[in-house]
């Protein structure tokens, strides 16, 4: 199903060059060819190969006279009428208009002198139908307009002069202007098929092919002709993209999906007014460049009113689904091109979704700023990953039984050359979004378990420690997780009991179907899984009893209030009780002071660990510490209650 022209006829899209929209009369008819504007790469190679095929025609066109029984002298004055526009042709400091005009006129002047040398045959003039073919190659009007009244004038004016040079007909030669139009006739039905071509090329490399609406080419080169004249302090760039595209896609499968593209597309177009551009970008992409704008405030009303008429749910078949959108508003300024005001409002899109999403968002320059500093930050990224520069740290787990280190969380750090030691705070969302998350995690992966087993090879007579390494969401969907996993047990020689993976909540439930092999895999390895942050997110029993992890970690934010008169002390308990009734030990992070420690131990949590327990230490420094055996609380050092250690943020 694609959308009809009648409702996105691609002339509603016609802004002039001031951004005005075009009068009726003045709009080109929908079937004819746009005469697109060529880049002046592609310009230069179609003219340079017309320019020399004009030339290739005189010395053919000289061979042929000779043929026809011409004197050489006569045969040079028949062609040297061509030198002149193919000369024209090749001087640079002519306009484009200039140079491809005059190879139009030389190409079809040569065709006018092989009927002339042919003496009128009816065969040579099938030689302008060759001509027309080429010149559609330059897509511009003014050539091809030229040699269709060219052809016309001569075949009238010669053939009134000089009929044998153009008819061979007794009834052409009596009606010389009549035939004239006739041949210009059958001349331009001939080039149909030629404007056809021209037309759907246009069509196809300009229009989206579902939607029937502009695409991102055809949407910049109207912003760019609009930001060329008068309406560049009145022009403004909606960005939109779909919030729930991917799960309505993913759920009912893309013949719904596109369906809903074309809804939504139809429910825009019919909020703009004539002389807006509406353009599908790709994927679930919009962008509208609004014109003529009388008052500051237009775009956001407009913006509003988009977003309102996405709330009523799209009906496809028996489905109905909901379009919420996100949009980034963008103005053109007297800087500003086509492609920076649409990379502005996309910016703003993301600020928007960033923000919760199903809003509008209005671009600052600030959030050009933040992105070059995460493209900076992706690239600083990639040298840290070649370079070694990221290191691990292990914040110690205390058994609350038996008072003793169990185990270490594997918290990244980044030794940067210029900025000291820098925090996952700083960098793994970077990270994550440039998929570097991957390749990071399974450093991450190798070298917690390589150092875990040194550990334990160090100290044979006592419990083996074990290690907990967070996975990020974006490596939960990775292929290669699976296969990294058994790498790293399989190089260390690390037994996989002690290895520990953490995921949150979020993570898992967000790609539910997508995760549950891979979870299932892990385990199938022979690592535990760990819930992290739990009671943050969704908290589901229904998700929760599904999900294959042998424990839970209690966030931070729920053990800081242990010690004062607070609902959050009764939702730990309920935890630790939920996770002892499903056969899952507890850990609670964020332990900082005796009586938060206390608590927990009357309340039966399994583990805890933070700055009261131990604060995160390089490998060497927690080496040391492992000397000291027995472990005791109290005897690693304290923190300042309060203190951050970048735990939950970690790889």
């Amino acid at each position: 199903m694609a959308l009809g022209m009648s409702v996105l006829d691609e002339r509603t899209f016609a802004p002039s060059a001031a951004g005005q929209a075009v009068p009726r009369w003045r709009r080109r008819p929908w079937f004819l060819p746009e005469g697109r504007r060529l880049s002046d790469e592609v310009w230069r190679q179609r003219h340079r190969g017309l320019t020399w095929l004009l030339w290739a025609h005189l010395p053919a066109l000289y061979l042929f006279a000779l043929i026809r029984g011409y004197s050489p002298a006569s045969g040079v004055l028949q062609v040297a009428v061509l030198a002149l526009p193919a000369g024209i042709a090749m001087i640079s400091r002519f306009s484009r208009e200039v140079r491809s005009a005059s190879t139009s006129v030389g190409l079809v002047i040569s065709a006018s002198v092989l009927v002339h040398l042919a003496g009128g045959s009816i065969e040579a003039h099938f030689q302008f139908f060759v001509v027309l073919a080429f010149l559609t190659l330059y897509q511009a009007w003014l050539p091809f307009l030229l040699a269709l009244v060219y052809v016309v004038i001569e075949h009238g004016v010669v053939g009134a002069i000089d009929p044998s040079a153009v008819f061979n007909s007794a009834a052409d030669v009596a009606h010389p202007w009549k035939w004239a139009v006739i041949h210009g006739g059958f001349v331009l039905a001939a080039a149909f098929a030629n404007i056809l071509s021209w037309r759907l090329t246009e069509q196809e490399a300009l229009h989206d092919g579902l939607t029937g609406l502009p695409n991102r080419v055809a949407l910049l080169e109207s912003l760019a002709k609009t930001l060329e004249g008068r309406g560049r302090s009145s022009t403004a760039v909606l960005f939109i993209d779909l919030d729930n595209f991917k799960d309505a896609n993913d759920a009912f499968g893309h013949h719904v999906g596109d369906e809903l593209l074309i809804a939504v597309s139809q429910r825009l177009a019919r909020q703009l007014r004539v002389g807006d551009v509406l353009a599908r970008l790709g994927g679930d992409e919009f962008a509208i460049v609004l014109n003529d704008l009388t008052r500051p405030d237009d775009a956001q009303i407009t913006a509003e009113r988009l977003l309102a008429s996405l709330d009523e749910p799209v009906c496809i078949g028996e489905v109905a689904l909901s379009a919420w959108a996100s949009m980034g508003l963008a103005y053109a300024d007297c800087d500003t091109t086509a492609p920076d005001l649409l990379r502005n409002a996309d910016l703003a899109m993301y600020e928007a979704k960033r923000n919760g999403g199903g809003r509008v968002a209005e671009y600052q320059p600030t959030l050009h700023s933040a992105a070059l500093r995460r493209t900076e930050l992706e690239a600083e990224l990639r040298v840290a990953l070649e370079r070694g520069e990221f290191e691990l740290h292990y914040q110690p787990i205390i058994d609350l039984a038996s008072q003793r280190m169990v185990g270490t969380e594997a918290l990244i750090r980044w030794q940067h050359p210029i900025r000291g030691l820098v925090l996952p705070l700083e960098f793994i969302t970077a990270a994550e979004q440039s998929g570097l998350i991957v390749a990071i995690g399974a450093w991450v992966i190798r070298t917690a378990c390589a150092q875990t087993a040194v550990w334990q090879e160090g100290s044979p007579d006592r419990a083996p420690l074990t290690v907990a390494v967070n996975l990020s969401p974006r490596q939960l969907i990775d292929r290669t997780l699976v296969a990294t996993v058994a790498e790293a047990l399989h190089d260390s020689g690390l037994d996989p009991s002690s290895l520990c993976l953490e995921i949150t909540e979020g993570a898992v439930i967000k790609d539910f179907e997508t995760t549950m092999p891979t979870l299932n895999a892990l385990r199938t390895l022979g690592v535990s899984l760990a819930l992290d942050d739990f009671g943050t997110g969704y908290s589901s029993l229904s998700y929760l009893k599904q999900l294959p992890v042998d424990s839970v970690k209690i966030d931070r934010s729920f053990v800081a209030d242990l010690e004062t008169d607070n609902p959050n002390a009764q939702i730990v308990l309920a935890i630790i009780e939920l996770a002892h009734a499903l056969g899952m030990s507890v850990t609670a992070e964020g332990t900082e002071t005796h009586g938060q420690l206390d608590t927990l131990r009357a309340m039966r949590s399994d583990h805890a660990q933070g700055y009261l327990l131990g604060r995160p230490m390089s490998g060497t420094a927690l080496t040391g510490v492992l000397d000291a055996d027995p472990i005791h609380v109290g005897g690693l050092q304290a923190q300042r209650p309060g203190q951050a250690d970048g735990a939950s943020a970690a790889t």
